[in-house]
Formats: structure tokens, sequence, C-alpha cells
């Protein structure tokens, strides 16, 4: 019987659904193009497709997908400051732009969250398929893979590049700088209503976007503990832990 003591660090696991790029145009240029529903989602690009018919290729996408998306944003950011954030007139004319941020943020973060469920399912399901001719030190070593891979450091960069440092960015050009500007260009009253209404809306959708990550990572535990208890009572078929 396998020892307890790899049972000792059961933690979370996420995966990442790699979205196939986009439908074939009348004029031949479909390989450059994402699918409607994924530009609408995530951004302007989807991750490169992986070989996903190996442990390794799902981790691939996985990685790759949070990683475009955080350019994405990033760079949707970028264009956002550039537009809306040299001043308080600036800001004036465009700030669809920021709420159009804060709101495609969150639908992108929960969009890539829903692939990486979808690619959690892959990855536990094609485990289950070669599990029984690996011994416990393989199956345990590539549930820690996908741990270390997805938990520490895809969600981690996500938290930090999106969560922390692009609010941040956020705050420092809206709040503190476009909102001082304010004073100078309109009454105190519009530049004080103004900024307490930045602050609200930055403050939301932040808490928010902490919210889906933090019940993704949850989430995603609970199913990552219960599929590692099946393969260490040598049970392959993850139906009712994965609701298939």
């Amino acid at each position: 019987m396998r020892k307890m003591n790899r049972l000792a660090m059961c933690a979370l696991a996420v995966a990442v659904s790699c979205t196939l790029a986009s439908c074939a145009s009348a004029n031949q240029q479909a390989e450059s193009n994402d699918t409607p529903t994924q530009q609408a989602a995530q951004g302007s690009t989807t991750p490169t497709t992986a070989d996903a018919t190996t442990l390794d290729g799902i981790i691939d996408i996985i990685e790759s997908d949070f990683e475009t998306t955080e350019t994405d944003i990033t760079a949707e950011l970028d264009d956002v400051k550039a537009k809306a954030g040299g001043s308080y007139a600036d800001y004036a004319e465009n700030s669809d732009m920021l709420t159009n941020w804060l709101a495609d943020t969150q639908a992108e973060t929960e969009a890539l969250i829903s692939r990486t469920d979808e690619n959690a399912t892959k990855y536990y399901t094609l485990l289950a398929k070669q599990a029984p001719t690996m011994d416990w030190n393989e199956i345990s070593d590539s549930m820690t893979a996908f741990y270390r891979a997805v938990y520490d450091d895809a969600f981690s960069d996500l938290y930090r590049s999106v969560y922390t440092d692009a609010y941040k960015g956020v705050y420092r050009t809206f709040y503190d700088s476009v909102m001082k500007d304010a004073y100078n260009t309109v009454s105190y009253k519009e530049a004080s209503d103004a900024k307490s209404s930045v602050y609200r809306a930055i403050s939301d959708a932040q808490s928010s976007l902490y919210r889906t990550i933090s019940d993704a990572q949850s989430n995603i535990y609970r199913t990552y503990s219960d599929v590692h208890s099946e393969f260490y009572n040598d049970n392959y078929d993850l139906s009712k832990v994965l609701g298939d």
C-alpha cells in the first residue's frame, strides 16, 4: 500500500483549455483570425494550439493561454491609458474606454478560467488512461507537475500581472493623475463627483476580479484533491469526480 505521506501535499491545480483558432473566411485569411466568441471574451489573440495528446502538451496549452490573456489585457490597458489617461479632458471624451476595459478584463479572466476547467478535465482524463501502466511515483509526479505549472506559476502570474500590476496602473493613471487634473479643469463638485465615481468603478471591478480568481482556485483545489485521492486508491474512473 502506498505511504500516506504522499498525500500530505494535496494542492490546487488548474488547467486551461486551448481555444481553436478562427473560422475560415472566404478570402483564405482564417489562419490569423480568432473565433468571434474568443475575440469577444479574451482579447485579440488566442493561444497557439499545442499537443493536447500528451500531459506535457496540455500544460503547454495552459501556460500559453494564461500568458496570452495577460498580454492582451495589458496591451488593451496601454491603449486605454494612451487615449484616455493623458488629462481629464481626454478622460471625459473617452471614459467609456476605461469602463469597457474593466468589463473586458473580468470577461477575459472568466473565459480563461472556463478554458482552464475544461483542460483540467482533459489532463486528468488522459492521466487516468495512462495511470494503470504507471507506478505511483510517476502518477504523483504528473500531478505535481500540473500543480506547479498551473497553480504555483500560471495563477500566481495572473494575479500579479492583472489584479496587482494592471490595476495599480489604473489607479495611478486615472484616480491619481487624471482626477487630480480634473480639479484644474472643471468645478470642484464635478471633479469630486468624477473622482468618487472612478474610485468606485475601479474598486468594484478589482474586487470582482479577486473573487473570480479566488473562487476558481478553490474549485480547482477540490477537484485536484478528489482526483489525487482516486488515483491513490487505484481508481481510474473519474466520472464521479469530473461529472462526466
